[in-house]
């Protein structure tokens, strides 16, 4: 459904919770899906009469004067529309979205089209979400979309204008503060003909495929002995966060080449003795998580051993 009017800022909003998606239908601009298991039924139709009557009404806000195109890009929009939300999203007791960088070319795409035909509307979008998804290689469980536009200069005005919209809209605002979707992917576009910015923001209830963490702790020696430390933590999703599982250790003597001296390792601490006098000792780390995903090798801690 588009939602177009002669004031400076529109919305629309789609959002799809339950996974495989069978015969869905759309309400005014919510997606509803027919597949909801019998017990969640009675609770979900409290729910979508809510929802439908928000999401029926044109969801409009009216802003103020468009000023000429400034410098900032439309990556800095997106760190902006991010970090705003994430504090927000903190303050509710929620955690903050991890960018997944499928789902931001996705968005890009989206709001570039939008732009192009100057429609606000997931159809002008480029339609179905879920199917968008698939053909990108993005895995789900849910997702949701919510769009906007505005005549603010482009820039931290136009995104301050739209996020400002999209927060103070209840059936914007659940998408950007659920508690199941864990990847975000934002994109802007900006319509020169008549100065106006056009956004999408995807969302997805994912498999973690964000890299777990690997720190250096410190590498010492006593003597011919030589320590090194290391830690690390897989970072929390809002859902389906794997969880640290191991450690891979390398070490080198001098300019010699990598070797692998731990691997699969739940230990932190590493001693080697009688280490030779006269050379440097080199060490990295780097973590794996649940699911497989490796973070970096870390940069070199190194030791002196005279």
């Amino acid at each position: 459904m588009s939602h177009r009017s002669g004031s400076w800022g529109s919305l629309g909003i789609a959002d799809r919770g339950v996974c495989p998606p069978t015969g869905p239908s759309l309400h005014g601009d919510k997606v509803i899906d027919s597949d909801v298991p019998r017990t969640t039924t009675s609770a979900y139709a409290r729910r979508l009469a809510a929802l439908l009557a928000a999401a029926v009404a044109t969801l409009t806000l009216i802003g103020i004067g468009a000023a000429p195109v400034g410098a900032s890009t439309s990556d800095s929009m997106a760190d902006s529309v991010l970090g705003w939300m994430n504090q927000d999203r903190e303050a509710r007791g929620l955690e903050p979205y991890r960018r997944w960088y499928k789902l931001t070319e996705l968005a890009e795409a989206r709001a570039g089209r939008m732009a192009s035909v100057n429609t606000l509307s997931h159809d002008a979008a480029g339609g179905d979400i879920g199917a968008a998804y698939d053909s990108a290689g993005i895995d789900w469980m849910g997702y949701g979309e919510i769009i906007g536009t505005s005549t603010y200069s482009w820039g931290t005005p136009a995104a301050n204008n739209i996020y400002g919209l999209w927060k103070n809209s209840a059936p914007h605002a659940a998408i950007m503060f659920s508690s199941s979707f864990n990847y975000i992917g934002i994109g802007f576009a900006y319509r020169s003909r008549n100065g106006s910015t056009w956004a999408s923001i995807l969302f997805s209830e994912s498999k973690d495929h964000t890299d777990p963490i690997a720190e250096k702790d410190g590498v010492s020696h006593v003597g011919a002995t030589v320590y090194f430390r290391w830690t690390g933590h897989d970072p929390k999703l809002q859902t389906h966060t794997a969880g640290l599982d191991s450690f891979d250790v390398q070490y080198r003597v001098d300019g010699d080449d990598w070797r692998t001296i731990r691997n699969d390792t739940s230990a932190r601490l590493l001693k080697l003795y009688d280490r030779r006098h006269g050379h440097w000792y080199r060490f990295r780390v780097r973590a794996k998580d649940g699911r497989g995903n490796l973070s970096p090798w870390t940069s070199a801690a190194n030791v002196w051993v005279p």
